[in-house]
Formats: C-alpha cells, sequence, structure tokens
C-alpha cells in the first residue's frame, strides 16, 4: 500500500464472516453486559443496557445483517462514537488494521468496499448507514414526542376509596395506608448497627443520602419471628423521621370503600407489643381480614424519641452539604414488577389495586389467547390480560408469586398478569431519563427509563395510557380477526 492513502480500521467477526468499520466510528470496546429487553422493539434491537452510566440501545449486528445473534464467551460489544450512545453487538473483535481510504460516497445499505486481508474477504461497513435503514425512526424524529409525554397526567380513581400497601407478618396480613408509604425496598443483606439502640432496631442504612432506622414490625407487634428472615422495607414518614419497617413480603395494593374498614377491637392491643391496630379491613367475598396499622401508633412514646432521634441526626448529617438547597428534589412513586427477567416500573397513581392471581378466571368465549379471562373487581368486570405473553417473555422463575395489576385511565380499566411485584420506589429526575430513540415504537409505551446501581439496574418506565392503548387495540384486533375467521 506504499503511496497511498490510508485509515485504521477495527475488525470483527459476525459468525466466521469478517467485517471492518473505520476505528473513529467505535470509542470503546468491553464485554457484553446484562441487557434488558425493550418489548415490541426492531428485531435487530436486543434492548439495553447501562452504558457509561446511562441507558443506551443494544444492537445486534448479527440481525441487522439478517442473521441470528448469538451471545458467546467472546462476544463483545462496540461502543459507537457520536450523539447518541449505541452499543453494536459482534461475536468477536479482531483487531486494528489500515486499509485504503475511502475516495467517495458510501455504498447504499451499509456496505462498503470488500478487501483480500490475509486469505480471507473483509467487508467494509458503513455502520451509521445500517443503523439508519434499519431505525429510520430512531435518529431524532421522536424525542420531542416522547419529551411531551414523560410526565403523563394519570386521572385518580373516581370512587372516594382507601388505599392500602398489605404485607405478610409471621404468616398474618397486615397494611398500612398507601399515603404513609414513602416508598418499598428490598432489604439489604447487612445494615449498620447502631449502639445501644432499642430491641427493635435492625440497624440503619442509606436511603438517598440519608440514614434510615430499620426497625422490626414483628418484634413491634409483639409477635413470634419464626426462621424465615424479613425480605422488604416499607419506608414510612412519622413527624420530620423516616422509619424502615421491615417485613416479610409484599403482598398487594387494596382500595376499599370506608364500610369495609372497621375500628380494632381493643383486645388486640393488649398483647406484649407496642404497635397498635388501628382498624381492620374487611377484604370482599369472604377472602379475609387485614389489620391496618398507622405510623404514628407504631411506637410507644418514650421510645419513640431514642428511635427517630437517630434518622434525624442521621438525616442532619448527610444533609449538612447540602444546606444551601432550598428544598428535597421531587421524588415520583412507581410500582416496580418484573416478567421474565426484567424489571418495569408503574406510576402508583396509576394503580388502582394488586391482587394475587386466583386459582380460576371467568373465561370469555372467543377471546384471543393473550385474555385470561374476566374478574369481579368490587363490581364492576376487568378484563384480565397475561403481560407476559404480549411482551413475548421468558417462562417465569419456579419462585415467582404471580400477581395481578389493575390499573385505570379515563374510567378505563384492566388488570395485568405479572410474575411478581416487588417494591414501591421512589424516583427522583436525576434518577431518570427518556427512553433511546432507536427503541421505535416502544418507545411510546416506555417513555422512560430509571438508571440505577451505576447503570447496572435498569427499569423500563411505562406510560399508563400507552399500556391500556395497546391492551384495548390488541383486544379489538383479535376479536374481528375472530369474527372474520368465524365468517368464512
Amino acid at each position: 500500500m506504499t503511496g497511498v492513502r490510508t485509515s485504521p480500521y477495527i475488525t470483527f467477526f459476525v459468525g466466521e464472516a469478517q467485517y471492518a468499520a473505520d476505528a473513529a466510528d467505535v470509542s470503546e470496546v468491553f464485554r457484553r453486559p446484562r441487557i434488558t429487553r425493550v418489548p415490541g422493539g426492531p428485531p435487530s434491537l436486543l434492548g439495553i443496557a447501562g452504558l457509561r452510566g446511562a441507558a443506551a440501545p443494544v444492537v445486534s449486528l448479527a440481525r441487522l445483517l439478517g442473521g441470528e445473534d448469538s451471545a458467546g464467551a467472546d462476544s463483545r460489544l462496540l461502543l459507537l462514537a457520536g450523539g447518541q450512545t449505541i452499543g453494536l453487538a459482534v461475536d468477536r473483535v479482531g483487531a486494528l488494521t489500515r486499509l485504503p481510504a475511502p475516495d467517495g460516497a458510501a455504498a447504499p445499505g451499509g456496505f462498503g468496499r470488500l478487501y483480500a486481508v490475509e486469505d480471507s474477504a473483509l467487508r467494509v461497513l458503513d455502520l451509521d448507514g445500517l443503523l439508519r435503514r434499519e431505525f429510520s425512526q430512531g435518529f431524532g424524529d421522536r424525542r420531542a414526542q416522547r419529551l411531551e409525554t414523560a410526565a403523563p397526567e394519570v386521572a385518580a380513581p373516581a370512587e372516594a376509596e382507601i388505599a392500602l400497601l398489605a404485607f405478610e407478618l409471621a404468616g398474618q396480613a397486615y397494611a398500612l395506608p398507601l399515603e404513609e408509604v414513602s416508598e418499598a425496598l428490598t432489604l439489604p443483606d447487612r445494615l449498620a448497627s447502631i449502639a445501644q439502640a432499642e430491641d427493635a432496631v435492625l440497624g440503619v442504612m442509606e436511603l438517598r443520602g440519608r440514614l434510615l432506622p430499620v426497625v422490626s414490625l414483628c418484634r413491634l407487634l409483639g409477635l413470634a419471628t419464626g426462621d424465615a428472615a424479613p425480605a422488604r422495607v416499607v419506608v414510612t414518614r412519622i413527624g420530620d423521621a423516616i422509619v424502615g419497617l421491615a417485613v416479610d413480603r409484599l403482598n398487594a395494593i387494596l382500595r376499599v370503600p370506608p364500610r369495609a374498614i372497621d375500628a380494632a377491637p381493643a383486645v388486640l392491643n393488649r398483647g406484649a407489643g407496642e404497635a397498635q391496630v388501628q382498624s381492620i379491613c374487611r377484604l370482599p367475598d369472604g377472602c379475609g381480614l387485614v389489620a391496618i396499622l398507622s405510623a404514628e401508633r407504631l411506637f410507644r412514646d418514650e421510645k419513640v424519641a431514642h428511635i427517630l432521634a437517630d434518622g434525624r441526626s442521621g438525616d442532619a448529617r448527610m444533609t449538612s452539604t447540602q444546606a444551601g438547597d432550598a428544598q428535597a428534589a421531587p421524588v415520583d412513586r412507581y410500582l416496580i414488577f418484573r416478567i421474565g427477567g426484567d424489571e418495569y416500573g408503574l406510576p402508583l397513581a396509576a394503580v388502582d389495586e394488586v391482587v394475587r392471581l386466583p386459582d380460576r378466571l371467568t373465561r370469555v368465549p372467543r377471546a384471543p389467547a393473550f385474555v385470561e379471562g374476566v374478574l369481579n373487581l368490587r363490581g364492576k368486570v376487568t378484563p384480565i390480560i397475561d403481560q407476559r405473553s404480549r411482551f413475548q417473555a421468558a417462562a417465569p422463575a419456579s419462585d415467582a408469586r404471580p400477581r395481578i395489576i389493575v390499573t385505570s385511565v379515563e374510567g378505563r380499566q384492566a388488570g395485568f398478569i405479572v410474575d411478581s411485584v416487588s417494591e414501591i420506589l421512589g424516583l427522583t429526575a436525576d434518577q431518570t431519563e427518556t427512553t433511546p430513540e432507536m427503541t421505535a415504537d416502544a418507545g411510546r409505551l416506555f417513555t422512560r427509563v430509571a438508571t440505577l446501581q451505576d447503570g447496572e439496574r435498569l427499569i423500563l418506565l411505562i406510560e399508563p395510557r400507552e399500556l391500556l392503548d395497546r391492551a384495548e387495540r390488541d383486544l379489538l384486533a383479535a376479536m374481528d380477526a375472530s369474527g372474520t375467521a368465524a365468517g368464512t
């Protein structure tokens, strides 16, 4: 190549075929990280991953070229340089080489010249052209639309009902008013201990720059703790302090009419525990009772000051460097659930209820496959939709606890079956971002993505209106197709 102007190229493989791209188009090469699927995205979109601490689309080069993606031990991601962070998955990376610089425009369709290198053919790719061909709507024309819908207004339920977060303690059902719950999180494996703390105090953990004292609700209620360790922390506020209540597991979000709640019999509050049961909720259809607690009545007066002082003093220490801030960053609450191996979030304001999946649902004749049946919720017939089927997710884990999330927008209501509900999470604006543009139509359903733990944990945030719109469209299309088939 003497006298010929050359440029550096990076080589990589898809199967046994070797390709190259201008080295200036690739900023980094690293191992394939965990990828979160984006249901409804284009076939070549593997999903999104935390790249450089932000959520970015990951595209399979094999699928762009019409083949099948593989994730072997040598699989790598090419982090493409440019304005939008994009990861390109290849089977393995070769080396840097120098090739004659192009002397004209790139070939149409994303393919450039073919070279012979070390007795093998090497095709130079125009990566930008390939991506533009596949994601014609993914280069900026949809960002403004998503920004307009990033913070949807969710209509509140019309009925005057009381919302409760139900959880389990020592095999019994308890609840707190949802308005008293800030978040519900996974209990960390280890808590920092507090010297000379009350017996109920398990330790402290950090929550967005504050120290959160965590107490055993079982001990506060005087219940036998048993062999099972608590798995969740329900965060509540008492006065100026926040407190974490360790519970065994989250059960449901209930919305019940005031007539279903009765004052607690005095005998329930004569035990050894210091927490008091405020009232009793009668579940519909004779499904049982739930003891309702109150954050203000969890501790006896002589002990609460010691427990809450740790929270207040820790809060002061953690926020002393932020004294110039006018107020804390606003927090939006989301219900986090799992489908397959991925996590999703739904604005808590859009969630009417979270209930167990019953053993039997009323089947609907000639309904599409994703409609499991209907459920009578407080006199309203609600369609129940298998969201795993609609998201084409993998089979659930053996320990999955299926739940139905009931949501409504503008009077329309539906229940969606999910593998499990894990927590209620408070997210600030700096923890979320708009979904990558290349998610195409899926971007209207997943308007934002939460990026946590330095990009290791990604949660797709769902726009409730679009979720119901799509369910309704799919249902009408399936019923119309069924009617047409029947007519023929």
